[in-house]
């Protein structure tokens, strides 16, 4: 499985590693993610300036790429420049639940819309500020119930909130 991590925190996030890591079990990784945070960007790209695109290593052994722009670019990039194909793009983890009306404000979210224009399958995942370094330890209980539901054969995308010590899963709907 190919898969593009993005989030909307920013290269620093400390959650970031702990993901990469997690979606090396999954397949092939690459990361392209803000230089700097833009939360509340949704999904906004960037056509009237030039864009910084550095080539950074995050963490011993783990490349990837910081962009002067959105999460919403960072897909373009991914996508356009690049020349990939992906089949799963995984955005976050965001500090802050993506909850109700404000998913459309998301720049974690704003990043797998911009993947659906491609037909790209999405999973943005967010939690409380207190659970991010926690939050990766239920990610494989996230994936497979995912797979054992087989849930991309109903949407494209799927927003995963977290909560510190998560007991089972609750499906809704926006709003």
């Amino acid at each position: 499985m190919k898969i593009l991590i993005t989030n909307d925190d920013s290269i620093s996030a400390a959650q970031l590693v702990p993901l990469i890591k997690w979606c090396q079990k999954l397949g092939d990784v690459t990361v392209i993610v803000p230089k700097y945070e833009q939360s509340g960007k949704s999904q906004a790209i960037n056509f009237m300036r030039e864009i910084e695109i550095t080539e950074v290593e995050i963490a011993r052994g783990l490349v990837g790429y910081a962009i002067d722009s959105t999460p919403a670019d960072c897909v373009r990039f991914g996508m356009h420049a690049l020349k990939k194909e992906y089949d799963l793009i995984i955005s976050g983890i965001n500090r802050g639940y993506n909850l109700g009306d404000d998913i459309v404000y998301s720049g974690t979210c704003g990043a797998i819309f911009e993947g659906s224009r491609f037909d790209v399958r999405g999973l943005a995942i967010s939690t409380s500020p207190e659970n991010l370094m926690e939050a990766p330890a239920a990610l494989d209980a996230v994936w497979e119930y995912i797979q054992k539901n087989d849930l991309y054969a109903s949407n494209l995308l799927y927003n995963v909130n977290i909560p510190p010590k998560p007991n089972g899963f609750q499906i809704t709907k926006q709003g």
